[in-house]
């Protein structure tokens, strides 16, 4: 059986969009010769795989199952916006010690000038050991991190910071926790429910098959039924990028939408909350073949 060569986290929030932070009000004091702010006075916004923004923290689903490493690196894609008066250095850094079992790092970023004040980056110093298991099913984590401005590239000169939160959920299918809902794995030769119309004997994640959907402009969707008395609910599923980009309709809206590119053409694993007491169409727009995939549900 193929391991996935990566993981991939997606987050769902009510509303679709990440967020700013604000103005408050400002404090100075002497640094040598120069006026130091210490309120947030730059503009940080964070994107996880959501299309928009809004003024939810980001948080990250990860299912634990059959990963290829054992620590698992994460990706947190940040906007800086720096309307300043003053061309500043960013970077980023963990704002208290984590949990046990994480490791964040600095992470320097360079330049934003004001003459081109909007810059992405991607802060990648930040690992956790994944968990040999989860008896309850999920464990909800958080990272406190903050990204800081200097006026000089040794990064001495401190001007003003930003701290914020990242969540992350880890989900073990294995757990005798979860009500296991449905379990697709299209070995028996029918697509069992889902839209896709062929069957591939060539690429999958348990042989002897996956499904796949013939034609460009289709991708496989399904309605999932999640009325009952539910907690919490995910759909957890092995799938076969191509392209390297993944968008996530939930109900003919577009959820969740990946803004930094997988990188192979591979089997990744895919985790997404799915909304409670109702039926969802889930379509998965940006796979190629899908395979093992898990609807769980836990009261």
């Amino acid at each position: 059986m193929n391991e996935f060569r990566r993981f991939m986290a997606v987050w769902l929030s009510v509303v679709v969009a990440v967020s700013v932070f604000t103005v408050v009000g400002i404090s100075f004091f002497r640094s040598g010769n120069r006026d130091v702010m210490t309120a947030n006075h730059f503009s940080v916004v964070w994107k996880g795989f959501k299309p928009t923004y809004s003024n939810a923290f980001p948080d990250y689903y990860i299912g634990i199952n059959n990963l290829k490493d054992k620590s698992l690196r994460m990706y947190i894609q940040l906007k800086i916006e720096n309307y300043e008066n003053v061309s500043l250095y960013f970077m980023i850094d963990k704002y208290i010690e984590p949990l046990a079992g994480w490791f964040a790092g600095p992470q320097y970023f360079g330049l934003v000038t004001i003459t081109d004040p909007i810059k992405t980056f991607t802060y990648s110093n930040l690992n956790r050991t994944k968990p040999a298991a989860i008896p309850e099913g999920s464990l909800h984590e958080s990272v406190e991190l903050v990204v800081k401005a200097y006026y000089d590239a040794g990064y001495t000169e401190f001007y003003s910071q930003a701290n914020f939160t990242v969540n992350f959920h880890f989900i073990d299918v294995t757990s005798a926790a979860w009500t296991r809902l449905e379990y697709y794995n299209f070995d028996d030769g029918t697509p069992q429910g889902w839209s896709a119309n062929v069957h591939s004997y060539t690429y999958y994640r348990s042989w002897p098959c996956s499904i796949t959907v013939y034609g460009y402009y289709y991708y496989p969707s399904k309605t999932i039924d999640l009325i009952g008395n539910y907690t919490e609910g995910y759909l957890v599923a092995a799938a076969y990028m191509y392209p390297t980009y993944l968008a996530i309709y939930l109900d003919g809206t577009l959820s969740f939408s990946s803004d930094i590119s997988y990188g192979t053409v591979a089997w990744y694993q895919i985790a997404i909350p799915l909304p409670l007491n109702k039926a969802t169409n889930v379509l998965l727009n940006g796979v190629s073949y899908l395979d093992d995939i898990y609807v769980l549900a836990k009261p």
